[in-house]
C-alpha cells in the first residue's frame, strides 16, 4: 500500500463530504444542524438531522494524537459520529482501540478506495447525453440518487440540499445522464485541492441499469477533470459491486480499504 497516496485519497474524499455538509450549513437558519469543526488541522463535520456516517465524521492523527480523536468521538457520541481507519482489507478487524477505548467497525461501511493517474484512465466511447446539473435538473438528480441509495422519505430534502450549494469555489460538480430526454442516472465529482478528482456518489434508476450509464459517467467526469487540470482520479466502491468492476475497467486499481468505526459502550 502506498501510504502517501492513500492519505491523499482520504483527504480528497473528506473534502468532498465536507463540502456537502457545508452546503447543509449554508441553508438559511441551518435547520439541519450542520457544522464543520477542527481537530488540529483536520476538519470534522456533523449533521444533527442525519444519522448517516457520510455526514458525521471525526478525523485526526490516530497514531500521533489518538486522545484528541477519542475526545471528539466521546463528545459527539449522541450523534453517532464515526472515524475512518485505513489499511489492507485483512488488517481492518471488527474492533480497534484508540487509547483505552474500543471502537467497533460499522457493518456495511467497509469500502475499497481506487485511484489512477489521470493520463492512464481508459475512457469508454459513448454517445450518452450527459450534462452538468442546473437548478431545474438538481431535483431530478436527487430523486435518482435517493432511489439508488434507498434514502428514507424524511431525509430526501436534506440529501438534495447537500448537493444544492454547488460550493462557491466550484469544486463540486454534478452531472445527469438523460435517455430520450429523461434523467435516468447521475453522478458527482469533487475537484480536491490536492489535484485529485474524486468521483463521488453515482446512481442509476433501477429500470435503467445494464446500459453502461455508470461507465459513461466515469468517462465523462474524467474528461472534465482533465480540463480542470487534475492529476489523479479516485473513487470508492464496495468490494463485490458492479461499481468496482466499472472502475477497474476504466483503469483504476485498489489503493487500500477504508472502514468506519464507532465508539462502543464498553
Amino acid at each position: 500500500m502506498d501510504v502517501e497516496l492513500a492519505h491523499e485519497i482520504e483527504a480528497a474524499e473528506s473534502e468532498y463530504l465536507r463540502s456537502r455538509v457545508e452546503n447543509l450549513a449554508g441553508v438559511s437558519g441551518n435547520p439541519y444542524g450542520a457544522r464543520v469543526f477542527f481537530n488540529a488541522d483536520f476538519p470534522c463535520f456533523q449533521v444533527n438531522a442525519s444519522p448517516s456516517p457520510m455526514f458525521n465524521r471525526i478525523y485526526g492523527d490516530i497514531v500521533g494524537d489518538p486522545l484528541a480523536v477519542l475526545k471528539l468521538l466521546t463528545e459527539s457520541a449522541e450523534h453517532s459520529t464515526v472515524t475512518p481507519l485505513i489499511g489492507k482489507p485483512s488488517a481492518l478487524e471488527q474492533y480497534a482501540f484508540v487509547g483505552e477505548a474500543r471502537l467497533e467497525r460499522l457493518r456495511g461501511w467497509t469500502h475499497l478506495q481506487f485511484a489512477c493517474a489521470i493520463e492512464k484512465v481508459v475512457l469508454s466511447r459513448h454517445s450518452f447525453e450527459i450534462e452538468e446539473v442546473t437548478s431545474k435538473t438538481l431535483a431530478l438528480f436527487a430523486d435518482v440518487h435517493a432511489g439508488g441509495f434507498h434514502t428514507k422519505p424524511e431525509h430526501r430534502l436534506l440529501n438534495q440540499a447537500s448537493f444544492a450549494g454547488q460550493t462557491p469555489n466550484g469544486r463540486l460538480k454534478i452531472y445527469v445522464l438523460k435517455a430520450e430526454g429523461t434523467v435516468v442516472a447521475g453522478a458527482s465529482m469533487y475537484l480536491a485541492s490536492n489535484g485529485i478528482a474524486y468521483l463521488g456518489t453515482a446512481a442509476t434508476r433501477k429500470d435503467a441499469r445494464g446500459y453502461g450509464y455508470h461507465g459513461g459517467l466515469i468517462s465523462h467526469r474524467v474528461e472534465q477533470a482533465k480540463k480542470h487540470g487534475c492529476h489523479w482520479v479516485a473513487s470508492t466502491a464496495l468490494a463485490n459491486s458492479q461499481s468496482r468492476r466499472n472502475l477497474e475497467r476504466a483503469g483504476l486499481t485498489a489503493s487500500h480499504a477504508q472502514a468506519l468505526y464507532r465508539l462502543t459502550d464498553s
